[in-house]
């Protein structure tokens, strides 16, 4: 802040009862003596640019730095420094505030903030050593040098053997901070708070550290520690690190060891890690070359979210957040780690530090959710890069999962985060320094992956993997238990060269997702996703975002546990809500075993436009049919069956009449023996109808523009026999055998959905697939010697805008078929 010429004056009482107090502050019995006091709530003026030295009135400011070190300040005291001038020196003011009544340091009148340079003086440029209320504000500190060596721009120092309460910096301009950069925290800071080894123990309380910007600083911007490694300081509490900029530090961003209820929160992060190897004290003092942009240690219930770490490149560690040793009840939410060399996560196995027995216990209560990983490992788009590179891995483990024998929360628990990976990628999506193996578990819940790389999963033995999407390249080490591997149908197009929380909304999945509802309930979940949507109570999506794209089907998923706005239908036994397997959340509808089914209609649909109408639909007796149909919406009822006894995703597209503005939507099951199940109903506009497929019914009578493909191609043509509908389809051979056809035209990154009629024989199968899209290739089959439905939704790549579609039959004796192929663009 700037401060002007005038203030509202405290009164003489308070300032009288404030002094007392400053007296008697102190906890646990320890007291903070009395500093002698200057005038009552007195201003300070410096001026480096003044021709003398003053009285320090804004009429005769004080005009160099050790003119700040002579006298003590007192409560209500201002320290205030002329904006556009610049001071070279250090400072040391000695004198403490008291609560309500802090010390402040800041600047007065117009222009750029003041610049106080330390000109590559060993320390720090700002020394609050033993004090406390004190804040610090608006000002630009440097401290360059050509040569390493200890220095900070501000740096708290407790050794009086007690706590010592409120340190506040804001709207500080730190940089070009010439440190070890692989020196000890607190000593090599832009902001360093450091506690003694002392007995009786010193700690603080409540320090803010909030809208800063921090450019260049070696070894790190923010950091609140001991002043080593070791037992035998307390834990500092009420700190609050918000806010902040930062940019090319040498080694970390934010650090917090041994505190208690830490926040660590809004912070904007980039391009750090470049120095981390480069610089360490002299032979014999700590030196760690290894260096993550947020992280903390020997530390409890420390929160760290909405936060973004963008192209952190140490080759040692280089993850953008890190729960390194001896932490309990850590929670890494709502953050944004983009091309962070070493991952968006590295979680630490107990170690030994010599003297404290906090690295030796497995941390426990780690929760990591709600948060987005885009192309972690990968630097190359980012303006700084490693020397060498170490461990791919979106999340690393550095060795055993820590797992803590007789915690309720024993296990780290990952749940609801987004992961993308683009191609050409090696990274593993949980990896360990031991290898392909290690020990430990760990919970894997509700996470959206998209993978087009070639990495996997780390094998353990006990992890939980639950309602994950997996989608992209299929690897044999990941978890198939409750696994989805559908297009999760993200809205895109993928953000380029971001920072901060920009573009994290192109990893929102549309309503139509089958992310939408299909996870695992979990509790104390935060109530809220990345984007601060409210959470249903019960099926919550997968990823870090809730797919809030408008559905207007009510109860569409049945969770309610009644059928709500649903009416039965049909003759049969009358259809009802069910637990038994449902496709996404907690219920479904099961119809009878005939003539029986449920509908819904849906009012507020535009005239004249197209819909896709989704949902999940099985059978309970294989090869019998359960219908998704629409009604009653001014043009001819369509509707696409299954005859599969698992959960299958249905879909068919409708246009509205042009006066009609409600359509009724249907599951049901005409004849057979067993029941039908439906679920997950969603109906979303489409917006660009036309379909792209030529010849897309084969009514031409002749197969251009397909082309034949397999090794059995010329068996491929296009005969009567081949019509679901309509006169021609295209028939395949009996195995090796299809027709693909390139569309082109397309728009990259944006989602489309292949459609078809396909069938096979008694006992085979034929699949529709597309490829060549800038994405992984993907196929549905189908199988039996019924004509059913099959769809994709697929996104194209990034410089994608064409896509190869088509219809194969892999093997098999007897002939398939494909028929009224469509491909429309979804949005």
């Amino acid at each position: 802040m700037t401060f002007t010429n005038t203030r509202d004056r405290r009164s003489g009482v308070r300032r009288m009862l404030t002094m007392v107090a400053a007296a008697a502050i102190g906890l646990g019995g320890s007291v903070i003596a009395a500093q002698p006091a200057a005038a009552v709530d007195t201003d300070f003026y410096v001026d480096c640019a003044a021709p003398s030295n003053g009285t320090g009135t804004q009429a005769s400011p004080w005009n160099a730095l050790a003119a700040v070190n002579a006298p003590t300040f007192g409560p209500g005291d201002r320290i205030l420094f002329k904006s556009g001038t610049t001071c070279t020196g250090q400072i040391e003011p000695k004198g403490s505030g008291v609560p309500g009544n802090p010390i402040e340091m800041g600047a007065y009148g117009t222009g750029a903030k003041p610049i106080l340079t330390a000109a590559g003086a060993t320390g720090a440029v700002i020394t609050l050593r033993n004090v406390q209320q004190w804040e610090v504000s608006g000002l630009e500190l440097r401290n360059p040098a050509a040569a390493p060596d200890y220095r900070s721009g501000i740096l708290a120092i407790n050794s009086s053997g007690g706590v010592l309460r409120h340190i506040q910096i804001t709207d500080m301009t730190i940089s070009q901070i010439s440190g070890y950069s692989g020196g000890w925290y607190s000593r090599n800071a832009g902001v360093g708070i450091q506690t003694d080894h002392t007995t009786p123990v010193s700690t603080f309380d409540d320090i803010v550290i909030a809208g800063n910007t921090f450019d260049r600083v070696d070894r790190i911007a923010i950091a609140v520690t001991p002043d080593r490694d070791g037992e035998g300081t307390g834990l500092t509490t009420g700190v609050k690190i918000r806010n902040n900029v930062i940019r090319y530090s040498g080694g970390d961003d934010i650090l917090v060891v041994k505190g208690q209820g830490a926040l660590i929160e809004g912070n904007d992060a980039a391009y750090g890690g470049t120095k981390s190897n480069w610089a360490c004290p002299p032979s014999g003092q700590y030196c760690n070359g290894a260096s993550a942009s947020i992280w903390m240690a020997g530390s409890l219930d420390t929160v760290v979210q909405g936060n973004s770490s963008v192209c952190h490149v140490n080759e040692s560690d280089g993850q953008a957040f890190d729960v390194d040793w001896g932490n309990r009840n850590t929670l890494i939410q709502y953050n944004y780690s983009r091309n962070n060399r070493g991952g968006f996560i590295l979680i630490m196995p107990p170690i030994n530090v010599s003297g404290e027995p906090m690295s030796r216990v497995p941390s426990d209560g780690t929760v990591i959710r709600y948060n987005i990983s885009e192309d972690d490992t990968r630097t190359d788009p980012c303006p700084v890069q490693p020397r060498s590179n170490g461990p791919r891995d979106v999340i690393h483990f550095a060795g055993s999962v820590p797992n803590r024998a007789g915690s309720a929360s024993a296990q780290p628990d990952i749940y609801n985060n987004t992961i993308y990976i683009p191609q050409n990628r090696g990274t593993y999506v949980i990896g360990s320094r031991s290898g392909v193996n290690t020990n430990g578990s760990f919970l894997f819940r509700n996470n959206l992956v998209v993978n087009y790389g070639t990495g996997g999963y780390v094998n353990t033995t006990g992890s939980t993997y639950a309602n994950n999407l997996l989608y992209g390249t299929a690897h044999s080490t990941a978890p198939t238990a409750g696994t989805i591997t559908e297009d999760p149908q993200l809205t895109g197009p993928l953000p380029t060269g971001a920072t901060g929380m920009a573009g994290i909304e192109a990893f929102r999945p549309v309503a139509s997702s089958p992310a939408a509802r299909a996870g695992v309930t979990i509790a104390n979940n935060g109530g809220r996703d990345l984007f601060g949507t409210t959470l249903p109570t019960a099926a919550p999506g997968i990823g870090a975002f809730e797919a809030t794209l408008p559905n207007p089907i009510q109860n569409s998923g049945f969770d309610s546990g009644s059928l709500g706005a649903w009416a039965t239908s049909g003759s049969g036994t009358t259809s009802s809500v069910s637990s038994v397997s449902p496709a996404r959340g907690t219920h479904a509808v099961q119809t009878g075993a005939a003539n029986s089914g449920v509908q819904q209609t849906v009012s507020g649909l535009v005239p004249g436009a197209t819909y896709r109408l989704t949902a999940t639909l099985r059978v309970q007796t294989a090869d019998e049919q359960i219908a998704l149909g629409v009604k009653n919406y001014g043009g001819t009822e369509a509707y696409a069956k299954t005859t599969s006894s698992v959960n299958t995703p249905i879909a068919l597209t409708f246009t509205m009449g042009a006066s009609s503005t409600a359509a009724t939507v249907y599951c049901y099951k005409n004849s057979g023996t067993g029941a039908g199940y439906c679920d997950a109903f969603s109906l979303v506009r489409v917006t660009a109808p036309t379909n792209l497929v030529a010849n897309a019914g084969f009514e031409t009578g002749v197969l251009t523009p397909w082309a034949a493909t397999g090794s059995n191609a010329s068996a491929t043509s296009v005969s009567a026999s081949g019509a679901s509908s309509g006169s021609f389809g295209l028939v395949t051979g009996a195995s090796s055998s299809g027709a693909q056809q390139t569309v082109g035209g397309l728009a990259p990154s944006t989602t489309y959905v292949l459609t078809g009629w396909l069938r096979a024989a008694a006992g085979e199968s034929i699949a529709l697939g597309v490829k060549g899209a800038g994405a992984a290739e993907a196929f549905r089959s189908v199988s039996g010697a019924t004509y059913s439905p099959a769809s994709i939704a697929f996104t194209t790549g990034s410089a994608s805008t064409t896509a190869t579609i088509y219809c194969y039959k892999n093997s098999g004796s007897s002939t398939g078929a494909c028929d009224e192929l469509t491909l429309t663009k979804l949005g």
